[in-house]
């Protein structure tokens, strides 16, 4: 009974798609095509849809990249010009330093360094062609770099003031009191050599004394930033900043000549 209910159940449904068949078949063109693309749109929509918010995407996606690579070459042509501001700037504050010295000074830039132990060579682009002969003193705008150790035909290496075989007579521009200024461990500068009981203080200027024969009198070396009485021994122990920044250094320059007029001959310098 079931088998014949289902049979029947199959005609009448075979016969109702093909009475809408039929009825298709029979409608005017008009209502067909549009019958034909309501069920085409209906069908392929979503398709369509996912395919937009794809493109969509891809076109957004394309745009971050390309506005990330603007903002990318935006920032280095900023970086760029900065350094060229910087540049001009430091250019500009090394020639009015070196128009208002009553010295003579040869520029030179800084090529390399020497030892990596500690900061205590550097390497520059000026030598014997140029006029440069050792012992000569180097220095900034900013304060006293060292002196030139060796000399080559283009080149010379300059020793500074972090080499802890280099030591320079030095007095306290504030009180008068003369030490010497040297590096003991290649990392701190120190004004040895003073008396417990002498006036030095934190900010005082440690200036060049004059006293040797390679720098002149009152260029400056540093400041000082701290001062300890030592409760055993006869001398303080006083910390000088150098006034220029040893590890930053592009261009220096070369003292050439320059009067002696009170310097006496003193060959601390000279070590």
């Amino acid at each position: 009974m079931s088998k014949r209910r289902e049979s029947g159940t199959g005609i009448w449904v075979w016969a109702g798609m093909l009475l809408f068949a039929l009825v298709l078949f029979l409608l005017p063109a008009p209502i067909k095509n549009g019958l034909s693309s309501l069920v085409r749109n209906g069908l392929y929509s979503p398709f369509v849809w996912a395919d937009a918010q794809i493109k969509l995407m891809r076109d957004n996606f394309s745009r971050y990249i390309i506005t990330k690579q603007e903002l990318a070459k935006a920032k280095a042509e900023l970086e760029e010009l900065r350094e060229i501001r910087a540049e001009n700037e430091r250019l500009r504050n090394l020639l009015d330093f070196k128009s208002r010295s009553e010295y003579s000074l040869l520029l030179a830039e800084v090529i390399g360094s020497g030892e990596y132990r500690y900061p205590s060579s550097l390497i520059i682009n000026a030598g014997k062609n140029q006029g440069v002969h050792p012992e000569m003193p180097v220095l900034t705008a900013e304060g006293v770099i060292g002196k030139v150790r060796n000399v080559a035909a283009t080149t010379s290496v300059v020793q500074i003031l972090g080499d802890p075989s280099f030591h320079i007579s030095a007095r306290d521009r504030v009180t008068g009191i003369v030490g010497i200024v040297e590096s003991e461990d290649g990392k701190t500068l120190l004004f040895n050599q003073v008396p417990i009981g002498e006036s030095v203080a934190e900010g005082d200027r440690i200036v060049t004394s004059g006293l040797g024969k390679v720098f002149p009198k009152g260029l400056l070396i540093g400041y000082v930033v701290s001062v300890i009485d030592p409760p055993e021994g006869m001398f303080k122990k006083i910390v000088v900043q150098p006034a220029a920044n040893l590890k930053k250094l592009e261009e220096v320059f070369i003292l050439m000549e320059f009067s002696p007029g009170s310097a006496e001959n003193d060959s601390i310098e000279g070590q």
